[in-house]
């Protein structure tokens, strides 16, 4: 792996399956961190993230078992490669170094997870992508739009990150979910660029979240090889997810992410699915409730990524 800076002490995380080094058995699932915050434009600190989110999954406080009774500890054997060795005074040096860290993840062909660190980190996955000539499609999980073609100076910044990607010569395009902080300009860039958006509002008035999201992937993997899924935390409503970086109200609860998400992966074959979670903020994270919302949403998604 390319790159890596490795920040974490910990031999194993999560019930044993998450571990630095797999001796006696080969990984079948990565993680790799990106902490990242030099775009961000409200609360920096999220380059915190992949450590202090380690430091929660070392707990003893948590049973690998999901909602529907599958022990995580029979499936998975993830391997952690730390983190990427960012350069906090170069964010378009930054992203092209997690993009070359996620190309070894792309040609290992195995499942992963990417935490971040703001949501700059996706345009850096979203390249390697590119490099590779790997056509993907998005889905992405964000209260905001960011389609923003420059923001402070930056066409870089985390409130670019799905315009850069759109401009990728391998993106096929993109369906958000759960916006609600956004204006004109953007909607009419995304009706223009085959991007679907579907709001806060919107996803209310499902009558059932799993399967809406299960019936998302499923007609999307009939049309695309690789589907690469964008969480960024501050689609929950701040009192499910305090702790990120640009926290808007009136968005969606623990349990309807739940519900999305695991009918996404539910819906497609692990092997053409990877992730990130991004823009979970520890510093404002003073009685961990974001860190145990993380916690919960990857035990349920990882369970409806076991093939049968």
């Amino acid at each position: 792996m390319k790159n890596i800076e490795f920040a974490c002490h910990e031999s194993e995380m999560l019930c044993g399956i998450i571990k630095r080094d797999w001796i006696d058995n080969s990984p079948n699932y990565h993680f790799l961190g990106v902490p990242i915050d030099i775009s961000s434009s409200y609360r920096n600190g999220a380059r915190h993230g992949p450590d202090f989110f380690r430091r929660i999954l070392h707990s003893e406080n948590f049973e690998c078992v999901t909602e529907k009774g599958l022990s995580l500890k029979n499936y998975y054997r993830i391997q952690d490669w730390g983190n990427i060795g960012i350069i906090s005074t170069n964010l378009r040096k930054s992203l092209r170094l997690t993009s070359e860290g996620v190309i070894d993840l792309l040609q290992s062909k195995q499942s992963f997870l990417v935490f971040g660190g703001d949501h700059s980190a996706t345009i850096g996955i979203s390249q390697a992508f590119d490099e590779l000539n790997l056509p993907f499609y998005l889905i992405y999980l964000d209260a905001h739009l960011d389609l923003y073609d420059n923001v402070t100076e930056s066409n870089l910044s985390h409130a670019c990150t799905l315009r850069r990607a759109s401009e990728a010569s391998d993106f096929l395009g993109a369906t958000v979910l759960g916006y609600r902080d956004f204006n004109e300009s953007q909607l009419a860039y995304a009706k223009n660029n085959n991007i679907n958006t579907i709001s806060t509002n919107d996803l209310g008035r499902q009558t059932d979240l799993f399967q809406f999201g299960m019936n998302l992937s499923q007609n999307l993997v009939k049309k695309h090889h690789r589907i690469h899924v964008s969480v960024d935390l501050d689609v929950l409503d701040p009192s499910f997810a305090p702790a990120v970086g640009n926290p808007v109200g009136g968005g969606i609860s623990t349990r309807e992410l739940i519900w999305i998400l695991t009918g996404v992966f539910s819906g497609v074959n692990a092997k053409n699915i990877s992730w990130d979670i991004v823009e979970f903020n520890p510093l404002y994270d003073l009685s961990e409730i974001t860190a145990f919302t993380i916690v919960k949403l990857l035990l349920e998604s990882l369970g409806a990524q076991i093939s049968f």
